[in-house]
């Protein structure tokens, strides 16, 4: 249903990898991004567009899950079926995809500070990375990030074979204190590396924050600039429905979720000792089932945060799930 497996992680490279463009010409006149669809059958696939940051000019690209009310994902909506404002602006979507089993870009983002080494946390999120690197599909790549004491470290850099990576895993043990949003705050530019227009940050840590140096606005900074769907997946502890609020506070679990909420993700509570690899799984195929949106910001007047609203004009009962802006320029044609 969502495509065949790759072989084993273990020494082998998966399959050579099958040519997935979105059909999209960009053509860059610099200060200005000038994007035309291309739809002819003629025509062979160019290089899609990229995800925007903050740049004024950068193409912008939503990924929108829709579920009905018994919470199944939606098929078969077509371009039309949707309607996209920013500001209360309709905009034209230019570009429009989805594949079940286009690849997918993954950065797994580990928190190895010392309380990841309390019970089976570390180890539990460490299965987790195994168990999606091994039911990969052709084309998916991967990056390993670890972070703790401040500092988040590349431990090995986007790659559709897998082999170092789980290699790596080994190696990462559990020590020092904790800088949730530092990480979070260097990890997004890094995601750009990623070859597939499917992506996906899976955040996995136990939510002490005893080390950032972030501010509150710096907070919203950061989630004003991710542009790709975080899944922060927060292992608390057999005593978390016993803490008081300013304790559960500490954990970091409302700014979690405000970090998924806004780029489009999902939050999940686990208990430390919980096996990962369903919830791993299931993320996965939810990744998988990404509508992709474009449209081209103008490049002119003021850069800054703008609103987005995705809705399904088809009759229904919809849940639509997607970033809840951008930083940059009025979209064209606004």
């Amino acid at each position: 249903m969502y495509g065949r497996p790759a072989g084993p992680p273990g020494g082998e490279s998966p399959p050579p990898l099958r040519p997935y463009n979105l059909w999209v010409k960009r053509l860059f006149l610099l200060p200005l991004l000038l994007v035309s669809a291309s739809v002819a059958a003629q025509d062979p696939p160019a290089d899609p567009p990229t995800f925007s940051e903050s740049a004024g000019a950068e193409y912008v690209m939503l990924p929108v899950l829709v579920q009905d009310k018994k919470g199944q994902f939606v098929d078969g909506l077509t371009k039309n079926d949707f309607i996209l404002k920013v500001e209360d602006h309709r905009v034209d979507v230019d570009t429009f995809d989805r594949d079940l089993s286009a690849p997918v870009s993954f950065a797994f983002l580990l928190d190895t500070s010392g309380s990841m080494g309390m019970g089976n946390k570390l180890e539990n999120a460490k299965n987790a990375v195994r168990s999606i690197v091994r039911n990969r599909l052709e084309g998916d790549d991967f990056a390993l990030f670890a972070f703790s004491e401040g500092e988040v470290r590349l431990v090995t850099d986007f790659s559709s074979d897998p082999t170092k990576l789980v290699e790596a895993l080994w190696g990462l043990e559990a020590s020092g204190q904790t800088a949730l949003f530092d990480a979070v705050a260097a990890t997004p530019g890094k995601m750009m590396a990623g070859r597939n227009n499917k992506r996906a940050i899976l955040l996995f840590t136990d939510g002490v924050d005893n080390a950032s140096t972030l501010t509150a606005a710096q907070m919203a900074e950061i989630l004003q600039r991710v542009s790709v769907p975080v899944y922060p997946i927060g292992m608390k502890n057999a005593s978390f429905e016993l803490l008081k609020d300013h304790e559960r506070q500490e954990l970091s679990v409302e700014n979690l979720q405000l970090l998924a909420g806004s780029s489009g993700g999902r939050m999940h509570l686990v208990g430390r000792d919980d096996d990962l690899r369903p919830l791993a799984s299931e993320i996965s195929r939810e990744v998988r089932q990404q509508y992709l949106l474009g449209f081209a910001p103008s490049g002119r007047g003021d850069v800054k945060y703008r609103i987005v609203f995705v809705s399904v004009a088809k009759p229904g009962s919809w849940v639509v799930r997607t970033r809840r802006g951008y930083r940059g320029t009025a979209p064209g044609g606004s």
